[in-house]
C-alpha cells in the first residue's frame, strides 16, 4: 500500500466542508481507476451521520480489500480537509476490481436512499501518456 493514513477516524467525519458528499470514481479502459471523496452529507453532525458513516464504511473497507485481499498496488491518501482518495495503479487486477465494483454499487444504493445527501459520479479518467519512440530511433525487437 502506498502513502497515506489508514485513521479509523475517517476524513468525512472531520469534513468542514459545506458541499455536499460526493464520490467520483474514474475509469479508465472500463476500469475502476480511484475513487475520491469530498463533502459531508449533512444528515447529522459529523461523528453521528448515517451517509458518512455508509460511505466510509464502504470506501474504507474496499482500500483494505484491494491492498491486503487482492494484493493489488493502491495508494491511499486521507487528507485533514476531508477528502479521502483511494487510487488503484494497477487497475488490471480483477480481484480488486470485484471489490471497488461492489463497494461503487453499495454507495449508489445509499445515494438512491439519500439522493440530497450523496451523490455518486462515474468518470473516464484521463488516459496515461505513453511515450512513443522518435522516428529512426531503434525499435525493440
Amino acid at each position: 500500500m502506498g502513502t497515506g493514513s489508514w485513521s479509523p477516524s475517517c476524513a468525512l467525519k472531520r469534513s468542514r466542508s459545506s458541499s455536499p458528499l460526493v464520490v467520483t470514481a474514474q475509469r479508465r479502459a472500463g476500469c475502476i481507476v480511484s475513487l475520491r471523496v469530498h463533502g459531508h452529507s449533512r444528515l447529522a453532525r459529523p461523528g453521528e451521520d448515517i451517509v458518512c458513516a455508509g460511505v466510509s464504511a464502504l470506501v474504507q473497507s474496499a482500500a483494505y480489500g484491494v491492498a491486503h485481499h487482492a494484493r493489488a498496488n493502491a495508494a491511499v491518501s486521507d487528507d485533514p480537509d476531508g477528502d479521502y482518495v483511494l487510487e488503484l495503479l494497477d487497475a488490471r487486477n480483477e480481484c480488486a476490481q470485484v471489490v471497488l465494483e461492489t463497494a461503487l454499487s453499495g454507495l449508489r444504493a445509499i445515494a438512491r436512499e439519500y439522493p440530497r445527501q450523496l451523490r455518486v459520479l462515474a468518470r473516464a479518467a484521463a488516459p496515461r501518456r505513453v511515450r512513443r519512440a522518435h522516428r529512426g530511433a531503434p525499435q525493440p525487437s
